[in-house]
């Protein structure tokens, strides 16, 4: 349960700039603008939420990378199509958004476990020094 509290501090946070973004563009921009900044409020949300799939210690990397990927791919991919609504043609669209997804996806997984990597090295290096 602390998880799940966890994550919805962390989504309705990123969630509420966005909320601010859109009330903001409302007054000074066109409402499509509302719109498109309400649907990235609504990913960040589920970001929020995924984010703290990786402090489940139980569980293995690879466990946590999979659940979060599926989850993402339940929840971020149909927004990010709602969002390009107007421009899609069912086959060839749909079908390269996924893959672009699962390229950024993949990116995304490669720099983080790099950078937690090299901060834990650098991290254990600033620590051990003598003085």
């Amino acid at each position: 349960m602390s998880l799940f509290v966890r994550g919805f501090f962390r989504g309705a946070a990123l969630f509420s700039i966005f909320v601010l973004l859109s009330v903001w563009s409302l007054f000074i921009g066109p409402a499509e603008n509302v719109r498109i900044f309400l649907y990235y409020g609504f990913i960040a949300l589920f970001l929020g939420f995924g984010s703290v799939l990786f402090l489940v210690t139980d569980w293995s990397l690879i466990k946590q990378t999979i659940i979060h990927y599926f989850s993402m791919l339940v929840t971020v991919f149909p927004l990010l199509l709602i969002i390009n609504y107007d421009t899609l043609t069912f086959t060839t669209d749909v079908s390269g958004s996924f893959i672009i997804f699962n390229i950024l996806m993949g990116i995304v997984l490669l720099v983080t476990y790099s950078l937690s990597k090299a901060l834990k090295i650098f991290s254990g290096n600033l620590y051990n020094k003598k003085r």
